[in-house]
């Protein structure tokens, strides 16, 4: 998958419980410095490529739901899951927490899985 910058987070299966979050390249002290063009990258498990075709995702920047947008996953699963990551969400200049979550549409119910661990992010 070709991407510009990522900032990678472990996310545990879907409906499950969610894995901790590893520190970003340069991070520092208030969390990954950005400046607006990076992507939002996670590991998702799945049993195939096609389980992971049927999830969508909400991106939560300091607890507030969007829909992630522009998400790509990869074509191979690694033991720990499928490559995905996201159009990182506007943010105004400052301290953020960022949390993904996955969710499938079951007869008109939403269901989703817990949110990822926060990864702080400052936007400068």
């Amino acid at each position: 998958m070709s991407r510009r910058h990522v900032i990678v987070l472990s996310f545990a299966a879907l409906i499950g419980a969610c894995g901790g979050s590893m520190p970003p390249p340069g991070s520092t002290g208030d969390g990954q410095i950005l400046t607006g063009t990076e992507r939002f990258g996670w590991d998702q498990p799945a049993s195939d490529r096609s389980e992971v075709a049927t999830f969508k995702f909400a991106m939560y920047v300091d607890g507030i739901r969007a829909e992630a947008t522009d998400v790509l996953c990869g074509n191979t699963r690694s033991s720990s899951g499928f490559e995905c990551s996201c159009k990182m969400p506007p943010m105004k200049p400052g301290s953020h927490t960022l949390q993904v979550a996955a969710y499938v549409t079951d007869g008109g119910t939403v269901r989703e899985s817990s949110r990822s661990a926060p990864v702080r992010v400052t936007v400068r």
